[in-house]
């Protein structure tokens, strides 16, 4: 199924379990969603405590959890849906955790992983600006190395 087949074309929302776990998965394992959308993939028609952990037990029976912990009783407000095992999941994780070593070594993951990327980043643009002192110097003392 395409990801155009796994949405209402009328709507543009997920129409079944495994659609909106297509569309999770497909917008990076983050996804936002109204309540309303949730309880018609359901087949509900009020949001009541029951439904909502019916809900919930659902999206983490296709690899999905939620923000806020508690889904809201009512269908106009969201939910953030996020792709279990991800980072995304593991920040998540960290954060209801409190202060344990779990949280400790994700959040620490999150921060190099910014780290590496600008190094990343300053790698590339010091390559770029040694392509162009180069072409500019062809002609100076000698290449730049």
């Amino acid at each position: 199924m395409t990801e155009a087949q796994a949405v209402d074309a009328w709507s543009g929302s997920p129409i079944s379990w495994e659609d909106l776990r297509t569309a999770v998965v497909g917008n990076n394992g983050v996804y936002r969603i109204d309540m309303a959308v949730l309880r018609e993939i359901g087949g509900y028609g009020r949001l009541g405590t029951n439904v909502r952990q019916i809900l919930s037990r659902k999206l983490a029976g296709v690899g999905l959890g939620h923000l806020p912990a508690e889904l809201p009783s009512y269908q106009d407000k969201q939910v953030l849906l996020y792709q279990y095992g991800t980072p995304a999941a593991e920040i998540v994780e960290a954060l209801s955790e409190g202060a344990t070593d779990g949280a400790e070594a994700a959040l620490l993951r999150l921060n190099s992983s910014q780290d590496l990327a600008k190094v990343r980043d300053a790698s590339i643009k010091a390559v770029e600006l040694l392509s162009i002192l180069s072409e500019r110097c062809k002609d100076c003392m000698g290449p730049l190395h």
